[in-house]
């Protein structure tokens, strides 16, 4: 089944185009309803958040995040006119400083949600970025964008990350509708230091190639290098421009324990990466 809803998570007019473009990309292929949402802290929960804020640091803060909506809301406007899909856009003032929440609430109704990586150099990022809760608290897949780079067009040379288990079968089953477009597929199975590695493929092959597609399984021991390292590095080497790979980990408070290799990719991507959990 295609995509009918993408929902996209803009929080920053220098890195909205970039997110966008695979957004869209989908949305062509799909002719998808493409919903834009930017969520910015209300005064009270900006006031609640920090007790420091003079009135006018208040008011130069709100006027400051009044402006980098409309900017993201003219690009959005801009990148979205004159196209074959239908596009709508949401700017919403969270009651409450819990924006995630607020974004969720949006994105139980997407096919698909598209977000950026968390920006480590950005001093708002802990407030306005939140890949992590979406991929693991929306039920959907979340396509997060490295928030360097530009990636116009994604799905041509795809990489899924496969170990055997729940959330890689979600994350495979969810990202069909780019799988079946792709021009080269690849399952790569990575195992830890001198671990055996698989005898056989593994049965999602299968699977997909009554899917229709062609498929190329490897297998490769991380020997002395991170799992993730080693699955950054077979990125490279193939060219890919998507990976697709489950999300392990739970919440615990709304801190978030994730596996080694999700931790990883999330913090060090080199190309969007399809999410699911």
């Amino acid at each position: 089944m295609p995509f009918k809803t993408i929902l996209v998570h803009v929080n920053r007019a220098r890195r909205c185009q970039a997110v966008l473009e695979p957004a869209l990309d989908l949305a062509r292929r799909h002719l998808a309803h493409v919903v834009g949402i930017y969520v910015r802290p209300g005064i009270q929960a900006t006031l609640a958040a920090d007790t420091l804020f003079k009135a006018n640091a208040l008011g130069a803060e709100v006027a400051a995040e009044q402006q980098e909506a409309e900017e993201i809301a003219a690009t959005f406007a801009r990148m979205t006119a004159n196209q074959p899909f239908t596009a709508e856009w949401r700017a919403i003032e969270a009651p409450h400083s819990d924006l995630a929440a607020a974004v969720l609430e949006h994105a139980y109704a997407a096919d698909i949600v598209v977000s950026s990586q968390g920006d480590p150099d950005w001093d708002r990022s802990p407030i306005l970025d939140f890949p992590e809760r979406l991929m693991i608290e929306s039920g959907r897949p979340v396509l997060v964008v490295p928030y360097v780079g530009n990636y116009r067009e994604i799905g041509k040379n795809v990489v899924i990350a496969w170990k055997t288990g729940r959330e890689a079968a979600r994350a495979v089953f969810d990202a069909l509708p780019i799988l079946e477009a792709a021009r080269a597929v690849h399952i790569l199975q990575i195992v830890e230091g001198r671990d055996e590695l698989p005898k056989a493929e593994p049965a999602i092959a299968a699977a997909l190639i009554r899917h229709g597609l062609k498929l190329d399984v490897r297998s490769y021991q991380a020997i002395d290098i991170d799992v993730g390292d080693e699955l950054l590095s077979r990125l490279a080497d193939l060219g890919a421009d998507l990976l697709v790979m489950g999300a392990y980990g739970h919440s615990r408070l709304r801190e978030y324990v994730f596996g080694g290799a999700t931790r990883h990719l999330s913090r060090h991507m080199t190309v969007p990466t399809l999410f699911s959990h």
